[in-house]
């Protein structure tokens, strides 16, 4: 085992990880080839040798140690901020347990982002799923679209096309509750669950929209229900 060479190659690829931003490449074998190293020289054995020699390797073991260590600290600092920004990294240049820590990181970022739109809160009162897509006010008995077609049908043949359409207007009204809110800051475009496509969004902007879509944006404090007098 050659220390001077082992040292210097570890010692480059420390200088290239620490000067650039992007992860460099660590193989397994290249890992497990420092690995061996690291544990030879921090289990060797020190006999009586010469001073010298003993400095000597006593320098090598601390060098090696430091640039060890700090090398895979600045590896999983950069897989952290890679996954916190969910940011992609090539896996073909990361070692395995390296590769798993990043798409543990990534599912639990993305399952926190995804929680954090179902756990709204309201003053400090947590909101659930369930809740936002059921408390909606419904009409009582509103037959459905189809049942109502069906028996207007049959009362009279004389219902123009135009009363019709009115009447599927004002069900669809009655069936998505549309509520009135003012945004207090900018939202991305995004598709009621009456399918229509609402927004971009700046502070200020006024929105009329189904009441799911609304309750959501309001408990997130994106916006606020505007109440007409």
């Amino acid at each position: 085992m050659d220390l001077k060479k082992d040292y210097d190659k570890l010692y480059q690829h420390w200088l290239k990880e620490f000067e650039q931003p992007e992860l460099t490449q660590l193989t397994q074998e290249i890992f497990d080839n420092y690995k061996i190293f690291f544990n030879y020289i921090t289990q060797y054995q020190i006999e009586e040798k010469p001073k010298v020699e003993l400095s000597l390797f006593t320098s090598y073991k601390k060098g090696f140690t430091y640039l060890f260590n700090d090398f895979l600290k600045i590896r999983e600092v950069k897989i952290l901020n890679y996954a916190l920004s969910l940011n992609d990294i090539n896996l073909n240049d990361v070692i395995e347990a390296e590769k798993l820590f990043f798409q543990n990181l990534v599912s639990a970022i993305k399952g926190y982002k995804k929680l954090k739109k179902l756990a709204l809160y309201d003053d400090q009162k947590p909101i659930e799923l369930e809740e936002i897509l059921q408390d909606e006010e419904k009409p009582a008995n509103v037959p459905p679209l189809e049942e109502s077609t069906e028996e207007y049908s049959n009362e009279t043949n004389n219902i123009s096309q135009l009363e019709k359409v009115k009447s599927v207007q004002s069900y669809q009204e009655i069936k998505y509750n549309y509520t009135l809110i003012r945004f207090n800051e900018p939202s991305p475009p995004l598709v009621g669950i009456d399918l229509i496509n609402y927004g971009p969004f700046q502070v200020n902007d006024i929105a009329n929209m189904p009441y799911r879509n609304a309750k959501i944006l309001i408990y997130e404090k994106i916006a606020e229900k505007i109440e007409l007098s």
